[in-house]
């Protein structure tokens, strides 16, 4: 049977409405569509600073349930720091693992297994800390060149830890290509891994953000991105010298100005942008007055954006590899430490899980019929 073309647009929307689906089952058994805003106890009462307070709290709580996600599960081995502050070679290890496959926390901790490596946990907290900020606040305006603000749910959490991960096992070049498109060439609302982190930074202090790189991260794009720094050093000596005075620039554009100017519907599509973008502006005023932390927000991010980029020990580039999973786990041990999800409560997860094999043997026997 042949698929038309506007039948596999179909296809492709009913898919992605079951997709949904399945991603909101997951978010409710999980306990990932808790609103992470709710757990930042006080802080209206606080002040601003008194959400700050209560961000800091939050992610220390978070970065104690991924160090305890890690050591039960055995995922800091693979560090350099821990393998020689513990003294544990990769041999004992895989001995020590084979007899000891259901030991507790506790028991693991007697045994030395090893913990979360410093480097990543100054990289976890800081991101934590400034993600959090991002997604309690104030952030319609970001839309303005088209990003996304970041949702209020440990699911959104989940997905940009996918997104971490998938950036971070891509070869180094590639990583610093995103850096100094988003450094030199001005990428903004381009899906970039920390976008909106750079975002949040240029409104709060005025400066671009690729003024910020460290040496160490310029080294690295001389290094990587050797054909993009010549190409950007070509451009700035070719507007240098085809530059146009403001009597030229006035000349071309006095050649677009709009013939329909005064249509109806024209004049009504402008109205509307500019509704738009004073609502934008309002939104952005409002983020930059009630931004708790801004200058431990701008150096916490400035601080990971450089672990991130440069640091190629696998204290860090190891975990950021299965980074997902790691948040994954933490936010499994964070929330069903809170009674958050349903798989730490038997019955409720034993009814759910009936209910959910019932529908799907439904469905299957729809299938059979059609």
């Amino acid at each position: 049977m042949r698929i038309s073309d506007k039948e596999w647009k179909n296809i492709e929307f009913r898919k992605n409405k079951f997709r949904e689906l399945e991603s909101a089952l997951d978010q409710a058994v999980s306990g990932r569509d808790n609103k992470v805003s709710a757990f930042l106890s006080g802080a209206l009462a606080g002040g601003e600073m008194g959400k700050a307070t209560a961000v800091e709290k939050l992610v220390n709580e978070l970065v104690k349930s991924m160090d305890s996600y890690g050591i039960r599960n055995r995922l800091w081995i693979e560090s350099d720091e821990t393998i020689k502050d513990n003294g544990i070679s990769d041999d004992d290890f895989c001995k020590m693992k084979a007899t000891e496959e259901k030991a507790s926390e506790e028991k693991a901790s007697e045994e030395k297994i090893p913990c979360m490596p410093t480097r990543f946990k100054e990289f976890i907290h800081d991101y934590l800390y400034c993600m959090i900020l991002l997604m309690t606040s104030e952030m319609e305006w970001v839309e303005q060149i088209y990003a996304e603000p970041y949702a209020d749910s440990f699911q959104q959490l989940y997905l940009h830890a996918k997104r971490v991960r998938e950036f971070s096992v891509r070869p180094i070049e590639k990583r610093y290509d995103e850096l100094w498109g988003e450094a030199y060439f001005g990428v903004r609302g381009a899906s970039g891994l920390f976008e909106i982190f750079s975002m949040a930074y240029e409104s709060i202090t005025g400066k671009d953000i690729g003024d910020s790189l460290t040496q160490s991260m310029k080294d690295g794009l001389d290094t990587y991105c050797q054909e993009q720094m010549q190409m950007y050093d070509e451009f700035l000596d070719e507007a240098e010298d085809n530059a146009m005075t403001e009597e030229e620039i006035e000349a071309v554009m006095s050649e677009y100005v709009d013939a329909d100017a005064n249509d109806p519907d024209m004049a009504e599509l402008n109205r509307y942008f500019d509704e738009l973008a004073v609502r934008w502006d309002e939104s952005e005023k409002r983020f930059r007055q009630e931004f708790p932390d801004t200058e431990g927000f701008c150096t916490r991010y400035l601080r990971l954006r450089e672990l991130f980029y440069t640091d190629e020990s696998r204290d860090m580039r190891y975990p950021l590899t299965i980074f997902d999973i790691l948040v994954e786990g933490m936010l499994d041990v964070f929330l069903g430490r809170r009674g958050k999800t349903l798989y730490t409560d038997a019955d409720n997860c034993a009814r759910t899980y009936i209910s959910i094999k019932k529908q799907i043997d439904a469905i299957k026997k729809l299938r059979e019929e059609a």
